[in-house]
């Protein structure tokens, strides 16, 4: 049904309406690739992480999706605080989570859900992207890599998929049978509606049995179908039928319960615990061998072994359950490991000490005057849709209808809402009246669906619609920005005159 994973990663570069996202972050997984994938749509550019199939980081320059920006929004900083953190990172070198933990601004436990949610938050948004150019690169280095789920975000992420991209990647006519090729709630979590769905297939239905389910609406269906297929889960029946069986796994035998200390609570258990385990984690990069092992420079022999062995000791991963928490504690011990030992050789810990002193005395002279958004990897100037749309508005009222098009189009691939639609659908008219006019009726229809409450996108609807001689279409526009804005009397007046 689609082309192998190796297949899909050998062009090393293209377009997102050949190779859909979905395909292409399944092809990093399953070929267990360490790579960034460079995703571009015009002046937009998003940066995704993976490190051995895993994903583990997600960069852009839309400003509403850094995660000073998603902390403000959750109220979890004021706008003066962040630019605070932004200039004090970008005069320190220091991460902006690292300065959040120093501060106590979050927890960390906190702070690494605001990492996970910034995360997929970010790659969600690129699922929207039909015709972004890619490009697959070598990993870039990743200050915090937070592991996620990659089956699951492509699941979740073909809700953002166009309808057209499905339509041409999965064109399947109603009479085809699909089937299960393994259990998908393994690998992805799934919603009641989902469950249902999941039920049908595992009887093997038809592609018009399934889309008629209660529930979910024929796109809905054909979206999850779509991501199912992707994921290697399902397949024609037919396709499935022909694979070769799988042999009997043999019997899987139990992991013995980590060993602890009798007394010691586990840590997962441990609030203070979980905190600590995730600030260290969070924070490990931006330190050197000192500050790792929370020691001073003179501190040699006895006193740094101690030192050692009490963060060993506190995170050590037999004191956790739980996967992700025991995995953080390993990577954790060898960072100890590895900072012990540089610090327990004279040469090395010579060197680090004169590398500590070399930073001392540059920071005496003065940083150096930087951006703060500087910090930000993307160097490309952040985009903010606000600032877009609102310019956008600007040049349109001043006449440069074409530059207006232009930057409301930004706006609209940066936070496509009712609004924004609306004005570009103005603006694209009034540069090419003559045969813009239904393309632009249609974008305004899409923008009173996504935002049934903007005045703006029913009154231009009206408005187009009665230049076209679509009467009805006119006066149910015309009825609808009257009720959001009684008082405006054109849309009475309009009214009255048509009937």
């Amino acid at each position: 049904m689609f082309p192998s994973r190796r297949e899909v990663l050998r062009a090393k570069s293209g377009s997102l309406a050949q190779t859909p996202l979905p395909l292409l972050l399944h092809a990093l997984l399953t070929e267990e690739r360490s790579a960034t994938l460079e995703l571009k749509l015009r002046n937009l550019e998003k940066r995704v992480h993976f490190d051995a199939g895993a994903l583990v980081g997600c960069e852009s320059n839309l400003l509403h999706e850094t995660l000073g920006k998603g902390l403000v929004a959750k109220g979890k900083l004021t706008e003066a605080q962040l630019h605070g953190l932004l200039s004090e990172s970008a005069a320190t070198g220091k991460s902006v989570q690292a300065l959040l933990l120093e501060r106590q601004l979050v927890s960390g436990s906190e702070l690494f859900k605001l990492l996970q949610a910034n995360l997929g938050h970010t790659l969600l948004d690129a699922f929207r992207w039909a015709d972004a150019q890619w490009k697959v690169l070598p990993l870039e280095d990743v200050d915090t890599p937070i592991r996620m789920n990659t089956a699951q975000l492509v699941y979740t992420g073909a809700a953002q998929l166009p309808p057209e991209t499905v339509a041409r990647h999965f064109a399947l006519g109603d009479e085809q049978t699909l089937a299960l090729i393994s259990n998908p709630q393994e690998e992805i979590k799934l919603s009641a509606r989902d469950t249902r769905l999941i039920a049908a297939l595992r009887k093997r239905a038809t592609v018009g049995a399934l889309c008629s389910l209660p529930g979910l609406t024929r796109d809905e269906t054909l979206r999850k179908l779509y991501a199912l297929c992707v994921l290697e889960l399902a397949d024609l029946a037919e396709a499935v039928d022909a694979r070769p069986k799988k042999e009997e796994p043999a019997p899987v035998v139990e992991a013995a319960p980590p060993v602890v200390a009798v007394g010691v609570p586990f840590g997962d258990e441990d609030e203070a615990t979980m905190n600590l385990l995730a600030s260290e984690f969070v924070s490990f990069r931006g330190k050197d061998a000192f500050d790792v092992l929370g020691v001073r420079v003179e501190t040699q022999g006895a006193a740094l072994q101690k030192a050692f062995l009490q963060k060993c000791e506190a995170l050590s991963p037999t004191r956790f359950r739980g996967a992700d928490a025991r995995g953080k504690a390993e990577i954790l011990l060898m960072v100890y490991a590895r900072a012990f030992g540089a610090l327990s050789e004279p040469e090395q810990h010579a060197l680090h000490r004169k590398r500590r002193e070399t930073l001392a005395e540059q920071k005496r002279q003065g940083p150096k005057q930087k951006a703060a958004a500087e910090h930000f990897k993307i160097r490309t100037e952040l985009l903010d849709a606000s600032s877009q749309f609102d310019e956008g508005r600007r040049r349109l009222e001043a006449g440069q209808v074409k530059s207006a098009v232009e930057h409301f189009e930004y706006a609209a691939d940066i936070e496509p809402s009712g609004r924004t639609l609306a004005w570009l659908a103005l603006a694209r008219f009034r540069l090419h009246p003559d045969y813009a006019a239904e393309t632009s009726l249609a974008l305004l229809a899409d923008a009173c669906a996504r935002e049934p409450g903007c005045e703006e996108a029913w009154a231009f609807r009206a408005d187009l619609a009665l230049s076209l001689s679509r009467r009805e279409e006119a006066v149910d526009a015309y009825r609808r920005a009257s009720k959001l804005n009684p008082g405006q009397k054109r849309y009475a007046q309009a009214l009255t005159g048509l009937r």
